[in-house]
């Protein structure tokens, strides 16, 4: 992998001067002109999955192969004018960012007049370009479609709950759903057709920039969604993904995303794996593995909310094997597109090793790189970071690096400054980073060995907004956005001597 250097950003938190008060896809044209400024040439995102009305966590998706409408660019609608625009925005009401189940409202109905639009009046090219995306499409959209259709005949019923038919997917119950709601199912494939078409623009407009994408493989599908729903032998019902005790959590984290039936998966050929990948593969440049260790082995609960977890497969050489053979099966249909593994949290030896072995650079994340069996456990200077590895701040999961600081006793922030060296010039006793002490440790990551650089944004310019706080349901939790259009980023003179700053950093680090 090139050395280089990224910005984490969600796309939910880009904000562009026409978006509806949520990131859009037409977003990431500013966001890559900012990138380019700070002398970075990809953009790291999380997943840009379709979520349910109301969840606002990409990693809990209704389907994890479609794009969320929420993303699709409405300026750009087929059919839509200023006039729906506006209406639109009245629907979403105030809010920053909006109401989500009002934002999904208005956007919804933007798009039901794009498609009704289309139907009118698309030409013929317009529609054999529709019909070539469902074919090449096959391998998931009519499932979904279908998914999307019956939510909303069902009124959002669980999929367990449905006619038994439906809910067993009997062959003769889907081909009757699939002929009465075959308008509903039009609706829902031209829906991720212009999300797709967006996707692509986009994409193509970002290379000509020099700018690459990074995607986040999301370990798995929610319970309510169409993969789940369209592939249940795939899924062990009776158990819920989670992960163990670890430093966010002494009794583990209860994700409630269910189990894989690792062994129905293995006969299947892991066909949803390789579909997942594929998948991404249209859309990005490199893909973000993550919960690589939950691949080796899974954590699982059962029914009874106090017991504990359990390893899935239970024992070492089962775990090393399996993980090896999904990760070679992504790799096989990533084709050209890079790969990282997240191996954060409580990650065992062997693991790190096969990640080694297979060339998959995991995180060097540097507040928590340590010698940790040293005396007074030292913090390792990012210049010794290997080149198989990607050297973070921090991640979307955790505290910024001006909040980390402020709650990080006071022998520990002078381990850290005696990792940077006296060159640096940080004081271990002031209660807050400045701006010199925030560029000093960025400095320092970027000199790092790895191959890559990824920083969140919020560390970039000593921002102390989070994006999400693990174990925990907050109505703040994946709502933060950039706080100006990323259009009007110049104009902002504090904010443009911090990205010339950030070029020089990554000039003199050989990442720009």
């Amino acid at each position: 992998m090139k050395r280089g250097a990224a910005i984490l950003i969600p796309l939910f938190s880009t904000r562009s001067a026409g978006d509806l008060g949520r990131g859009e896809i037409a977003g990431l044209y500013p966001m890559a002109e900012l990138a380019l400024a700070m002398g970075h040439r990809m953009i790291q995102l999380l997943p840009v999955d379709e979520t349910a009305p109301g969840e606002t966590s990409p990693y809990s998706a209704m389907s994890v192969l479609a794009i969320d409408p929420l993303y699709i660019a409405a300026a750009a609608l087929p059919g839509v004018g200023p006039a729906a625009i506006a209406r639109a925005r009245e629907t979403a009401g105030p809010g920053d960012p909006p109401d989500p189940i009002r934002l999904r409202a208005a956007r919804l109905d933007l798009l039901r007049r794009s498609f009704n639009h289309f139907q009118a009046r698309a030409s013929d090219r317009d529609r054999a370009d529709l019909d070539a995306f469902v074919h090449a499409e096959r391998d998931w959209l009519p499932d979904y479609a279908l998914f999307r259709a019956l939510k909303e005949r069902l009124r959002w019923a669980p999929w367990e709950s449905w006619p038994d038919g439906l809910a067993a997917r009997d062959p003769r119950a889907i081909a009757s759903a699939a002929r009465d709601l075959s308008g509903e199912i039009a609706y829902y494939s031209y829906v991720q057709y212009v999300a797709w078409r967006q996707w692509r623009a986009m994409r193509q407009a970002l290379a000509a920039r020099g700018v690459t994408l990074g995607g986040d493989l999301a370990f798995s599908p929610c319970r309510e969604s169409a993969e789940v729903w369209a592939n249940q032998s795939m899924f062990d019902l009776t158990r819920t993904v989670g992960a163990p005790p670890d430093a966010f959590s002494a009794v583990g984290q209860r994700w409630g995303l269910p189990m894989p039936a690792w062994e129905a998966m293995r006969r299947g050929g892991f066909r949803l794996i390789r579909t997942r990948t594929r998948r991404a593969r249209q859309l990005f440049d490199l893909l973000r593995i993550d919960h690589v260790v939950g691949l080796y082995r899974t954590y699982g609960f059962g029914a009874e909310p106090e017991a504990p977890g359990d390893f899935d497969p239970p024992d070492p050489p089962a775990q090393l094997a399996q993980g090896e053979e999904i990760l070679r099966v992504i790799r096989a249909e990533a084709g050209a597109m890079e790969l990282l593994a997240e191996d954060l949290g409580v990650i065992p030896p062997f693991v790190r090793r096969s990640l080694a072995a297979l060339e998959l650079p995991g995180y060097k994340v540097m507040r928590w790189e340590r010698e940790w069996d040293e005396t007074g456990q030292p913090f390792i200077p990012p210049a010794r970071y290997p080149g198989l590895s990607v050297a973070a701040t921090g991640t979307h999961d955790t505290e910024t690096i001006v909040e980390w600081w402020r709650a990080t006793p006071a022998d520990e922030r002078a381990a850290f400054v005696a990792m940077l060296g006296a060159a640096a010039g940080l004081d271990a006793a002031a209660p807050e980073l400045d701006d010199r002490a925030i560029l000093a440790i960025l400095d320092s990551l970027y000199q790092a060995g790895s191959c890559l650089a990824i920083v969140p944004i919020q560390d970039l310019f000593g921002w102390d907004a989070r994006v999400n706080v693990p174990g925990t349901v907050d109505a703040g939790n994946w709502k933060w956005r950039f706080p100006f259009p990323l259009e009007h980023a110049a104009e902002n003179p504090a904010l443009a001597a911090r990205v010339r700053a950030i070029r020089a950093i990554a000039g003199r680090s050989g990442r720009g």
